[in-house]
């Protein structure tokens, strides 16, 4: 009996590794999101309780986070993404922030990094005082998004 409880339990772990069963879902996973009828790659930033996940999706600003249900993810992100324009809501508001922020594309600015002024330029503006901005000298890896109390007049 012990040859055959042994041999039935190989069975079922094997059944259970090869069955296709993903893990849960967990901070720091790169996964795929419906957000506002498109698919957005994301990070899980926190799993605040059972059913719910704090995502950031990539390439947004951190004002765009939220907690979604995990109903909403789609997957894993496996290779490259092609990554949908900008909901509406999101064009929106950098578009009504453009109209009054203190800084426009094309301005160059030092930005504080690390205690430190770098050179500049406004790439983008993606809410009321956040920017995108890309550091000149450096490739692109190293834009990112940063508030007015970053920027300082060239």
């Amino acid at each position: 009996m012990g040859v055959r409880f042994a041999a039935t339990l190989l069975l079922v772990w094997t059944m259970l590794l090869t069955s296709g069963c993903d893990r849960p879902y967990d901070v720091g996973d790169h996964v795929l999101v419906e957000w506002e009828g498109n698919v957005y790659p994301a990070h899980i930033k926190d799993v605040p309780r059972p059913g719910k996940v704090k995502v950031h999706y990539d390439g947004y600003d951190d004002i765009w986070d939220e907690l979604i249900p995990r109903s909403r993810i789609k997957g894993r992100v496996k290779g490259q993404v092609t990554i949908p324009d900008p909901p509406e809501k999101v064009r929106r508001t950098a578009v009504n922030a453009a109209k009054t922020n203190q800084y426009k594309i094309g301005d160059r600015v030092k930005v504080e990094w690390h205690h430190t002024y770098y050179s500049a330029v406004i790439v983008g503006i993606v809410g009321p005082e956040r920017y995108r901005v890309h550091y000149e000298g450096y490739g692109n890896e190293w834009d990112e998004n940063v508030g007015r109390e970053r920027i300082q007049v060239k």
